[in-house]
């Protein structure tokens, strides 16, 4: 059940860390990657308060239904006394509202978490690129120097 604040923190650490990105690409294959991580996530955004919009009445209605149905599962606590009634409508919709939103907004954490993960996946690869770039040009390099160690020479009278 994320809150408007860790929502926002979460979207905030994704657009930092999409500007942290962009200061990476090398290559136009790096930016075709996270253009195409951008607008996944970007769609799969629009799509989920587009359908939590469309469909809250549906999702309201099935949440009111498990509530009600885990109220009336067996349970081990005291009975109700005799005449009372355990079930409040209010209360079940209140329940229904929050627990709808509370999938909504979790559904939406996930989907900035997967946009984050797929960044640094991205980033890996670029690293992992760049690290065998840069191991071949300092192994020529190293190739090219004098050892570090002075050359042995014989000293003393020769044989």
């Amino acid at each position: 059940m994320p809150s408007e604040i860790e929502i926002s923190i979460a979207e905030m650490f994704s657009n930092a860390t999409r500007q942290n990105m962009v200061t990476e690409l090398r290559t136009q294959d790096d930016w075709d990657r996270f253009k195409a991580i951008d607008e996944t996530a970007r769609q799969r955004t629009r799509d989920e308060i587009d359908g939590f919009e469309r469909d809250r009445p549906l999702r309201l209605a099935a949440a009111r239904k498990d509530i009600i149905d885990e109220a009336g599962s067996l349970t081990f606590e005291h009975p109700t006394p005799f005449g009372t009634d355990k079930f409040d409508k209010d209360a079940i919709e209140r329940q229904a509202a929050a627990r709808v939103f509370n999938d909504h907004q979790s559904t939406l954490m996930g989907i900035k978490a997967d946009e984050v993960e797929a960044y640094d996946t991205l980033r890996a690869d670029i690293h992992a690129r760049e690290d065998v770039r840069n191991f071949a040009r300092d192994a020529f390099e190293h190739a090219g120097k004098q050892t570090e160690y002075p050359q042995r020479s014989r000293s003393g009278p020769a044989r």
